[in-house]
């Protein structure tokens, strides 16, 4: 997927956040009813893990639009994703993620919480680590693999956060 985007010319290269953007929008605009797909136990914790999966991949396809280099394993192409280059990403994803609780913060029957903010955070975060060590020549399957453990318990653990904070206190924090 990474080599597809990547291949895609920059003036194009929009379109896939935009699109993403555009369906994380819609599905905060209607009430996410867990019991409807025969979840509830664990439905809240479910819609909380959506939130770093959601902005990671928003984070993955905003990675394109940074500059590019030959990918150091041969053929394609790959991202020269600085630090600067990561933390543009992060804080897009960061933006878009408190606009979408802005969103959902009046959106009847929705809640808006900095805790879900700090979720999208975790996703886009750990797909930038984890495409600033592919792009590294010293990159290894080992490597790749505690990146991506350390992502999902990272991710497990920001949903497990905001649900128990749901679970005793009632809605997320959210000042506006």
């Amino acid at each position: 997927m990474g080599q597809c985007l990547l291949g895609t010319p920059r003036t194009l290269a929009w379109l896939p956040p935009l699109a993403w953007a555009a369906l994380i929008f819609y599905l905060s605009s209607g009430r996410l009813e867990m019991g409807d797909l025969g979840v509830t136990a664990f439905g809240g914790f479910l819609t909380n893990l959506a939130h770093p999966g959601a902005f990671g991949i928003f984070a993955l396809l905003l990675i394109p639009l940074a500059r590019r280099r030959p990918h150091p394993w041969g053929g394609g192409r790959w991202t020269t994703l600085t630090p600067e280059g990561g933390l543009w990403v992060v804080a897009v994803s960061l933006i878009y993620g408190f606009t979408d609780e802005l969103h959902q913060s009046v959106v009847a029957g929705r809640d808006a919480s900095v805790l879900d903010i700090l979720s999208d955070g975790v996703g886009a975060f750990f797909v930038v680590l984890v495409v600033r060590y592919l792009g590294r020549d010293d990159a290894t399957e080992g490597g790749l693999r505690r990146r991506l453990l350390g992502g999902l318990l990272a991710s497990v653990a920001a949903a497990a956060a905001a649900t128990a904070y749901a679970e005793r206190v009632g809605r997320g924090p959210w000042p506006f």
